[in-house]
């Protein structure tokens, strides 16, 4: 299939992420793509607009999450709808403030700590293989997008052991890629930030899959919560609003 999308690049912005999630919303809504038809890949629109895979796994995240295409793995997206569908959702946009960003990240809390907990009780041996691998990914890490992607397939994983679907589906809509953009100090420079992740942050992760391993659910749940517990928010958040 032809790629519809008009080849343009976005101007750096707080949030391209939103930006993005437009205009795909719009290729969708006024049927320049069609229902039944395939979604233009993450290299094509990454490559016409100018922007990270992972600026454009949280805009195509947000168009599944609103019910507009449907992705299966090996085989792409297609477009299921031309309008939104009402279920629940977290979109990139209601992260434009600090205020829902503390909500969204207490949610977020809430629910991962039960999650740690049930992913240490019902663990099998290859979730615990992909942990690790997830882990070593974040090791292997080069850049901010890397480690980005490499700490959302570690909460996924997480979520995964707890062998419950509905834990997997909520964390995947509470978006770990924004949050984790998010968290991301604004007061260092990239490298200095690369340097938190793969210190103080991994630290963190493999004290967890440590924890999961030992099926130690309360250890599990306290370092979670520690690695959640909002000191890098509220250096983030201070005097934001």
């Amino acid at each position: 299939m032809a790629f519809l999308l008009e080849s343009e690049t976005l101007e750096a912005a707080p949030s391209l992420a939103t930006m993005l999630t437009r205009k795909l919303r719009e290729e969708i809504e006024s049927r320049r793509i069609k229902v039944g038809e395939h979604f233009p890949s993450d290299a094509e629109i990454a490559t016409a607009f100018g922007v990270s895979r992972t600026v454009v796994r949280e805009a195509v995240s947000s168009l599944r999450e609103a019910g507009l295409i449907s992705t299966q793995r090996g085989r792409g997206s297609v477009v299921i709808a031309n309008s939104p569908s009402p279920a629940f959702r977290i979109t990139v946009a209601d992260l434009e403030s600090m205020k829902s960003l503390r909500q969204l990240y207490e949610f977020r809390t809430l629910i991962e700590t039960e999650t740690v907990s049930l992913a240490a009780e019902r663990r099998t041996d290859a979730d615990i293989k992909e942990l690790m691998n997830c882990l070593e990914r974040g090791n292997r890490a080069c850049d901010l997008d890397e480690c980005i992607e490499a700490d959302i397939a570690l909460h996924l994983a997480i979520a995964s052991a707890a062998q419950n679907e509905y834990c997997s589906r909520v964390l995947a809509t509470v978006r770990t890629a924004t949050i984790a953009r998010a968290l991301m100090r604004d007061d260092l420079d990239d490298t200095e930030r690369l340097a938190l992740y793969k210190g103080e942050v991994q630290d963190e992760h493999c004290a967890i899959c440590d924890a999961i391993e030992r099926r130690d659910s309360d250890e599990a749940q306290r370092v979670i919560k520690k690695h959640l517990g909002g000191s890098r928010l509220m250096r983030l958040s201070a005097g934001r609003t």
